[in-house]
């Protein structure tokens, strides 16, 4: 171990001053990042030379490795955007509740060009930095009337302990399911769209007045409007529409015939509003923004005095994204700061068919206007709070992750599948407070090929227990003594090894974790029993196991350390 430490090291001050690397630099790189020492000499070969000869800028290294298609960002983990890396998520709608930030997401297909949406996943937050998979949260098969594609933008509010996600179908209209929690399960009590317009009739946003009255907008190419009533199910009056003027939207489209004799559009004005619409109210300020611009998109905002406008138009937040030509705008207030979601191309492979969801954190100008904001791949870097390692966390809760994919089931719920030599993930702020952890328990099992896990502290070079994955050939909780005793808030890095290099691919499946605190013994404490509680031994989260592995546990009522 403290060879290895030295190499990385060593390379980590060669990388950063750009000189020259030799055969141990790559190795430790190598290593560090899962390839093999004959793939590290080939691909360094590609850059002039070979290895001896060889003089990387830290930017070329990071070029480097990932032309062997790891995302290495600033080498270890440091970027946060895209916030989701297991997957392609696009049209974020984050939704505050309680101690949770909800983010509701489209999915893209991975495979082919073009739109092919079926179902909207959910992912939760309490900290910024880490996101937990919630799975498949709604699909168009809880709509009957929906056909096989079209899962579009869609945007989700409570109310009166009700949850009402409403979700537009494509060339079918917009729905609307009600749910009794942000998971669902949904049910469609209309059986038919609540607005079916025209074709236009794409990314809903929602919101509820001081007074009680909610609205209901959305667009493409066009913006309209009706006052919800109070089940939130129908509307009052007509369909509203609003004028894209150049006051309202800093311009608008103009159709006209070019020399050629085709039709063409142009924007008149230094602006237009595009789709993609989010109204929320402010200090009595409402806001409106939207993607603008035409193709490719940008986000831009309008401010009025009343949800029924009129609007004003108050210029650019947020550039074209890297690598789609859409965006779509998400922005909350959550534990006393702002922040707004867009999606882009960045994740590897991605497009404008392929987009993945972005968060940044900003400050409002003191007149309440929004400032121009820059996207970045660091994103946000700092937790608004702490994770306690010393509940059951799920695998698939993740700040940054390479080359990790989740699945689910009715039986496990939401897992990390296929993991292979070099996959990581990084979860942020852990609090393992003064007395620390002593050992650390994962739930676990082989897939194809022999493989650990390494558990790490706030660098992937940094392990401090390793546990052997290998004869668990059924869901297992497994537990190893930590090297050394953990204090403090700190990172940990949860990474997959194989036991037989030669044997890379399909080594486990990871379900979830836990740190047992560094205590010599728990005062017992009595614990509420809830309704349909059964005699017997539970983990901390509630579910009923067997025999207890070592940590803390619950019998009759009780809390046990073993």
């Amino acid at each position: 171990m403290k060879d290895k430490e030295e190499r990385i090291a060593r390379a980590v001050a060669y990388f950063k001053e750009g000189y020259n690397c030799s055969q141990s630099v790559v190795a430790a790189f190598a290593d560090l990042y899962g390839f093999t020492h004959e793939q590290a000499l080939h691909i360094s070969a590609s850059f002039g030379g070979g290895i001896g000869r060889m003089r990387l800028t830290c930017g070329a290294a990071c070029g480097m490795f990932q032309l062997a298609g790891l995302e290495v960002a600033a080498m270890e983990g440091k970027a946060q955007n895209p916030i989701i890396q297991t997957r392609y998520t696009s049209d974020p709608a984050p939704v505050v509740h309680g101690d949770t930030l909800y983010l509701y997401t489209g999915i893209d297909n991975e495979d082919g060009e073009g739109y092919q949406k079926t179902f909207w996943q959910l992912y939760t937050t309490t900290d910024m930095v880490n996101w937990t998979d919630r799975g498949k949260v709604a699909s168009l098969e809880d709509f009957n009337w929906a056909g096989d594609n079209g899962a579009w933008a869609s945007q989700v509010i409570e109310r009166n302990d009700k949850w009402y996600m409403y979700a537009p179908i494509q060339l079918r209209g917009i729905g609307v399911l009600v749910g009794k929690s942000p998971y669902g399960p949904w049910n469609d009590p209309l059986k038919r769209p609540i607005i079916n317009k025209d074709i236009y009739d794409i990314d809903p946003t929602v919101f509820i007045d001081d007074d009680g009255q909610a609205y209901l907008y959305w667009g493409n190419n066009g913006l309209w409007y009706v006052e919800l009533t109070r089940n939130m199910l129908d509307y009052n009056g007509g369909i509203v529409e609003v004028p894209l003027t150049e006051e309202a939207f800093g311009g608008y489209k103009e159709t006209y015939v070019d020399d050629n004799g085709m039709e063409q559009t142009r924007v008149i004005g230094v602006d237009c509003y595009e789709e993609g619409p989010w109204v929320y109210k402010r200090e009595g300020k409402y806001y409106l923004v939207y993607a603008a611009g035409g193709v490719p998109e940008h986000l831009s905002y309008s401010m009025s005095d009343s949800p029924a406008g009129p609007w004003k138009y108050k210029g650019k937040i947020m550039d074209t994204p890297e690598g789609s030509f859409t965006t779509h705008p998400g922005v909350v207030d959550f534990k006393g700061n702002s922040y707004i979601f867009y999606h882009s191309g960045q994740l590897k492979g991605g497009s404008g068919f392929r987009r993945s969801v972005c968060v940044e954190q900003f400050e409002y100008n003191a007149d309440g206007t929004i400032p121009e904001i820059p996207m970045t791949k660091k994103g946000v870097t700092t937790a608004v709070s702490h994770l306690s390692p010393y509940e059951r966390r799920e695998a698939e809760t993740i700040a940054m992750s390479i080359g990790v994919r989740t699945d689910q089931n009715e039986e496990r719920g939401v897992y990390l599948d296929s993991l292979d030599h070099g996959d990581y993930v990084k979860v942020k702020s852990l609090d393992f407070g003064e007395e620390g952890a002593k050992n650390v328990m994962v739930c676990a099992r082989k897939k194809a090929n022999a493989g650990r896990i390494e558990v790490c502290i706030d660098s992937q070079s940094n392990a401090v227990a390793t546990i052997d994955v290998s004869e668990a050939t059924d869901w297992t909780e497994l537990t190893a003594d930590l090297d050394e005793t953990v204090t403090g808030v700190h990172d940990v890095y949860f990474r997959f090894r194989a036991t037989d290099t030669s044997n890379r691919e399909e080594l486990m499946q990871f379900d979830y974790w836990q740190f047992v605190p560094n205590a010599t013994g728990v005062e017992s404490i009595a614990t509420d029993r809830k309704a349909g509680y059964k005699s017997g031994m539970y983990d901390l989260s509630g579910r009923r196991i067997h025999r207890p592995v070592k940590g803390i546990y619950i019998k009759d009522g009780k809390k046990y350390l073993k």
